[in-house]
């Protein structure tokens, strides 16, 4: 990806899965206690990380191929764990 920065944190490295998962359920618990939709929060999250990749001018390739590798994970899962698709804005 474009700006990557000398001496942080990228994927693969020593504490970058921590902090994600540590700030994703902080993100989780505030969604909860304000009483908003995680299913909503989640689909509001995915659109404005594909903006913001648009805007940065990320080409439309890597961001498709970020979304298959999401895919891939998600086919990963046992099929009693996977939810079924759904188009959850309401």
């Amino acid at each position: 990806m474009q700006g990557e920065t000398k001496g942080t944190i990228h994927e693969g490295e020593p504490g970058f899965e921590d902090f994600l998962n540590e700030q994703m359920a902080l993100l989780g618990q505030r969604a909860r206690q304000r009483g908003i939709c995680l299913d909503c929060l989640t689909d509001r999250l995915i659109v404005e990380m594909v903006a913001n990749l648009a805007r940065a001018e990320i080409p439309a390739s890597d961001i498709l191929s970020m979304v298959v590798d999401g895919l891939t994970l998600a086919e990963g899962e046992d099929e009693a764990e996977r939810a079924p698709c759904i188009h959850r804005f309401h």
